[in-house]
């Protein structure tokens, strides 16, 4: 063997060998380790208590990133769509018609007539609308049969008739892989059963002085779900639209809509992050109880609005997304920000029956919203 061919030969072994060791493209999944902690704080004369869970599976450092939008490609949004939606992968791809629009981010798959339709960048995701979008807006828009949040232990979720909660896990596990996103477990469940779908008609009847009659049969029933996505080992926060200076806050969540018939309604995820850029040192965060005293001189020179329950829920170390439009795409920023959750007295949805305070994992800073 000649000196030319042992080095081609070397070059294989180590190419091999390095292949083993990189990362794979598809999803991976986050499990948090709950703890719960109770105290009471008196912070000069306001009493809050202090019956929250928290993550206690954190890294030893964070650090604060710029980022870029993930626009997944033509070939793998289809591979996606073969898994969520079989047998709409071929589905045409539709490029932007209005001018001075990135074709390379706006295009999408659509199927008019069968109603289906896939993105693949800023509301990522796969969509079927055809004969469901009112209807599942008639049938949802009231309120759920029962609701589940933060840390849920699925043998709890109430079942639909014919699709038990952890066989509705198990059905998504191929989905979730091809988003290629790294997911942890799911931190809303709201189910819909026929009493409730019902209700809703009735009620969406009657506010809008409309005359829906839909059919709702059991495998109609809906799961939806929510699941945090993670970046750098910490979950992107989900309360979106709030102002920080001349930023929003951007919303990153996985919601799905399930139906017990095993059909996937809905999947999207807005703001997915790509191409991180460290724009400050590693930092170890304020531990925990560092992170409390914190919050117990922030309180103490500040009075909570009435309609805040002076009870935390949750506390958590999440990346904060900032994102700004300087072009027709969003670039972002991520800043890691331990965020107390208070539960409001009068809430309106779900999703945002939490007063949060934000304060810096890295300096103790409270953080003003608007």
């Amino acid at each position: 063997m000649n000196n030319k061919s042992r080095f081609l030969c070397f070059s294989l072994l180590i190419i091999l060998l390095l292949s083993a060791h990189l990362p794979s493209a598809a999803a991976s999944s986050y499990t948090p380790q709950w703890k719960h902690i109770q105290r009471e704080l008196d912070c000069q004369g306001q009493k809050i208590v202090i019956d929250a869970i928290t993550d206690t599976n954190l890294p030893e450092t964070v650090c604060e990133y710029k980022a870029s939008l993930r626009v997944m490609t033509e070939e793998k949004l289809r591979a996606f769509v073969a898994v969520a939606a079989p047998g709409y992968e071929n589905m045409p791809l539709v490029w932007p018609h209005a001018q001075g629009i990135d074709a390379d981010h706006e295009w999408t798959l659509d199927d008019e007539e069968a109603g289906v339709s896939a993105s693949p960048s800023i509301a990522f995701g796969l969509e079927r609308y055809h004969e469901t979008r009112e209807k599942l807006s008639v049938g949802t828009l009231f309120g759920s049969s029962y609701i589940y949040r933060d840390s849920i232990d699925p043998a709890t979720v109430t079942n639909l008739k014919d699709l038990s909660y952890p066989d509705a896990l198990k059905l998504l596990e191929p989905v979730l892989a091809a988003t290629e996103l790294t997911l942890g477990e799911p931190q809303l469940v709201e189910v819909y059963d026929l009493s409730t779908l019902y209700s809703n008609q009735n009620q969406y009847n009657e506010t809008f002085h409309e005359h829906h009659n839909y059919t709702w049969e059991t495998g109609n029933e809906i799961y939806k779900i929510q699941y945090p996505v993670y970046f750098q080992e910490l979950p992107l926060h989900t309360h979106g639209g709030l102002v920080i200076g001349d930023k929003s806050v951007a919303y990153t969540a996985m919601n799905i809509v399930l139906q017990a018939d095993g059909t996937l309604l809905e999947l999207h995820v807005d703001n997915i992050i790509d191409n991180p850029v460290a724009v400050g040192p590693d930092t170890k965060p304020l531990s925990l109880e560092q992170i409390l005293d914190v919050f117990n001189q922030y309180v103490s020179s500040t009075l909570l609005p009435d309609n805040v329950d002076p009870r935390v829920r949750r506390i958590s170390l999440e990346h904060l997304v900032k994102q700004q439009y300087t072009g027709a795409f969003p670039t972002y920023e991520l800043i890691p920000v331990w965020c107390f959750y208070l539960p409001t007295t009068n809430p309106l949805t779900p999703e945002n029956a939490d007063c949060i305070q934000y304060f810096s994992a890295i300096t103790g800073e409270y953080l003003m919203m608007y």
